[in-house]
């Protein structure tokens, strides 16, 4: 018995069944409106930071995190108990925490300064290690609109383990009030020295010293 030919050589048929499946698809893939097409695919939420949002009003997608002073090194601020942020940040061998305390977080009126909008805001911000020191800084931070985070532009050194009492803002003028050890006076004891620094906000995001 002869074996019947096929029309179409067999090494030719897969290649024009394919072809057919792309062209229905095509027609089917045009048939749909956009809306349609998006429907079949789950949304993308947005997630933005709880932190930011709640200290500075703006939705941030990123984390916050903090380039330590005089360091390489980052703190990650994700956590908020009781008005103070704080995160964890590491340094070779070293490592502590960095808080900021929301009742001198305050937030700066852009048009005062430059005439723009800078979502900016005045810290003071702490900085512990392993040792015993608590060093305190006067900080600007900075909504960064093309990274989409919170940056810090600029910090003072205020002292180690004082009592800050006081931070007033008002339009491009800072004054902050604070404690610090007198000169002989032991560190384990309660500051009593009464500080007061006085500061221009500049339009690069700094700090200016009034003398």
């Amino acid at each position: 018995m002869k074996k019947r030919k096929l029309p179409i050589p067999l090494v030719l048929l897969t290649p024009i069944v394919l072809l057919v499946i792309v062209i229905i698809a095509g027609i089917y893939r045009f048939s749909l409106t956009d809306e349609e097409i998006m429907a079949k695919f789950p949304a993308h939420v947005v997630e933005y930071d709880p932190i930011v949002r709640d200290l500075f009003s703006i939705n941030s997608p990123n984390p916050w995190t903090i380039a330590i002073p005089e360091t390489h090194a980052f703190a990650l601020i994700n956590q908020f108990e009781s008005g103070i942020a704080s995160g964890n940040y590491s340094s070779g061998a070293e490592r502590g925490v960095v808080s900021i305390d929301s009742r001198f977080l305050t937030q700066v009126d852009g048009n005062k300064i430059s005439g723009n909008v800078l979502n900016e805001a005045i810290a003071v911000m702490s900085v512990s290690n392993q040792g015993s020191g608590l060093f305190y800084y006067l900080v600007m931070f900075r909504y960064d609109d093309a990274r989409q985070r919170m940056v810090l532009t600029d910090e003072v050194l205020l002292g180690d383990r004082i009592d800050v009492s006081m931070l007033k803002v008002q339009d491009a003028e800072v004054a902050v009030v604070f404690y610090q050890h007198a000169p002989q006076q032991p560190m384990a004891e309660k500051p009593n020295q009464k500080m007061e620094l006085k500061f221009t906000l500049t339009e690069d995001h700094s700090f200016k010293t009034v003398e």
